[in-house]
């Protein structure tokens, strides 16, 4: 049998009759050890704080420029406050993973005093080949007065791949995977697509404005402005509305004429336009008619009012040719029918 040598402290005391340590366990001490544990056992535990969870990202498939989120759910008894010092600050990191940012939300939904601390890394090493990759170890510190607590989490391992499968640097044109080389594109074909519509669109643009008759000779149509303001005074029955659709006709004419047309100057500007000069015989009744109300003379009934001048004027508008002869500077029309 093997024996255990056992050295007895100083007050304790062998007692006769087979009682020993009589001395060490006195009423006296006994009362002191079971105060001392009803202590420890009405002091609870110090509150600190206490991770509850942790939520890793995927370990694979990652590339440079990707971010990886890592989450922790920490359960934080009052009074405790992140310390700064202790909590990584975005942009620091190692070369292959940089912190991006550091979000802190409450989570009342996992339990009453939760936190959930999201902490974004991003990858920032390009690699060549796929390789695994490790993310430092994480550290996050609270303090309360002088206590301070840390939450420590381990490194994680996850794989990366090259953005293209390339060989060497050196012909890198050629060393990349077929399913990732460049296809040609030909241009020639869209290019003559958009020349042919801007073709189209010129055309038609050019066309409508010779149709509006805004093309630049829209003033070398006198007849043409005449007939549009004697339309307009078409309903007028007064005599100055009559007046003025006598002078829009003498203008039409010493415009196309480029002089002041009179009315026994007529057969010179019927021989100068003979495109007009089946109109004469109207031509030289609306002079006399022009110069009837000028001049107070008897009144011709078949020029009344201003519609009488329209079927005459629009004969010379389509008869007129689309010249580009500037308007000249004639005098007032209104002795132009002497």
């Amino acid at each position: 049998m093997r024996r255990t040598r056992v050295f007895l402290p100083a007050g304790w005391q062998r007692a006769p009759h087979g009682r020993r340590y009589a001395g060490f366990l006195s009423g006296s001490r006994i009362a002191r050890c079971a105060t001392l544990l009803a202590l420890l056992h009405a002091v609870p535990a110090m509150a600190t704080v206490a991770l509850q969870q942790t939520e890793w990202p995927r370990n694979f498939g990652y590339r440079i420029g990707d971010t990886v989120p890592v989450k922790l759910t920490l359960k934080v008894e009052p009074g405790w406050t992140p310390d700064r010092d202790g909590l990584p600050e975005p942009g620091q990191g190692d070369r292959q993973f940089e912190l991006r940012s550091l979000d802190v939300v409450d989570a009342p939904e996992r339990c009453a005093r939760c936190r959930v601390y999201t902490l974004e890394w991003q990858l920032m090493k390009s690699v060549r080949a796929p390789q695994t990759l490790r993310l430092s170890p994480i550290s996050l510190r609270f303090r309360k007065d002088n206590a301070v607590a840390e939450i420590k989490l381990p490194a994680f391992d996850l794989s990366t791949a090259p953005l293209l499968h390339w060989a060497s640097k050196k012909d890198i044109v050629t060393s990349v995977h077929p399913g990732y080389r460049a296809t040609e594109y030909d241009s020639r074909e869209p290019l003559v697509r958009a020349l042919a519509w801007g073709l189209a669109a010129t055309v038609l643009l050019l066309g409508g404005l010779w149709i509006a008759g805004h093309f630049g000779t829209q003033r070398a149509r006198p007849f043409a402005r005449a007939w549009r303001t004697v339309r307009a005074l078409r309903d007028s029955g007064d005599e100055e509305a009559l007046r003025q659709a006598f002078r829009a006709m003498h203008r039409a004419c010493n415009e196309t004429a480029g002089h002041t047309v009179f009315a026994s100057t007529l057969p010179d500007f019927l021989a100068d336009h003979p495109a007009f000069a089946d109109r004469a015989d109207a031509l030289a009744a609306a002079f006399a008619a022009s110069r009837a109300c000028f001049y107070g003379l008897p009144a011709d009934r078949t020029h009344a009012t201003p519609a009488a001048l329209l079927p005459l004027l629009a004969a010379l508008r389509d008869r007129e040719k689309l010249t580009g002869h500037a308007r000249p500077d004639l005098p007032s029309p209104v002795g132009e029918a002497a």
